[in-house]
């Protein structure tokens, strides 16, 4: 991915009337949802297998089973594994004795931070994040306002009035 400012969601060009003047995509593609949840998989843990879950049921309207599988499978691990150090964090104390009896940050706090910028970067390549997935094409954010709400009840009361 090329170094630079990351592109404009289309959503904030639509709202700011598209000042750059460049064609916007359609709002919304409809991509085939994935008919069931795949099973976790063995090398999962409590909390690896209710993110599994829950990113799954999230993202099954465009991530894949056969493509998508194998970085779903490590960012699940990922928060395994951050479960794991944060709770031997706790269980240790932020500040831990140094090599030379000093107190220092405990080291895993640097290895939590270094896991948490990984598991960043998968959110993103698998679209979590409203930026990733206006750049999809599948999602905008749009919200409605007070006008787009009474028009939408008139509308209705019409439509139900004939």
């Amino acid at each position: 991915m090329p170094a630079g400012r990351p592109p404009t969601p289309t959503e904030r060009k639509r709202r700011t009337g598209n000042p750059g003047g460049r064609p916007l995509p359609e709002p919304v593609v409809q991509l085939a949802a994935v008919a069931h949840l795949p099973p976790p998989p063995a090398t999962l843990g409590d909390t690896g297998r209710a993110t599994w879950d829950r990113l799954w049921t999230a993202g099954q309207a465009w991530l894949s089973p056969a493509t998508d599988m194998d970085v779903l499978t490590r960012l699940c691990e990922a928060h395994d594994e951050r479960e794991a150090m944060r709770d031997q964090v706790a269980a240790d104390g932020y500040m831990v004795p140094g090599s030379m009896g000093q107190t220092r940050a405990h080291p895993l706090l640097a290895q939590i931070r270094a896991l948490e910028a990984q598991m960043t970067k998968w959110e993103s390549l698998c679209g979590f994040t409203p930026t990733d997935r206006a750049r999809l094409g599948y999602a905008e954010v749009k919200r409605a306002s007070k006008l787009d709400a009474l028009i939408a009840r008139r509308q209705a009361r019409a439509a139900g009035g004939e």
